[in-house]
């Protein structure tokens, strides 16, 4: 199993990679929401996949984005 602080690290790391891209990152409500630049989809993706399945992880993306000020209060 994998622990809490992995994960923290690795979901750190793949936003610190998505905005490296140029992507716009940012938690909204509960959840959070991924903008990445014109052209860049391909790549986007491939990274996104290379994570893996982050449905069941929204709750603590979230509380990271929130963590690092990347969020938008509605």
């Amino acid at each position: 199993m994998v622990s809490e602080h992995s994960l923290d690290t690795a979901i750190n790391a793949l936003i610190d990679e998505l905005l490296a891209l140029g992507c716009e990152v940012v938690a909204i409500g509960r959840g959070y929401c991924i903008s990445e630049p014109e052209g860049m989809e391909p790549i986007v993706k491939r990274v996104l996949d290379g994570f893996g399945p982050r449905d069941h992880l929204m709750p603590l993306f979230n509380a990271i984005l929130r963590e690092r000020g990347l969020s938008i209060d509605i």
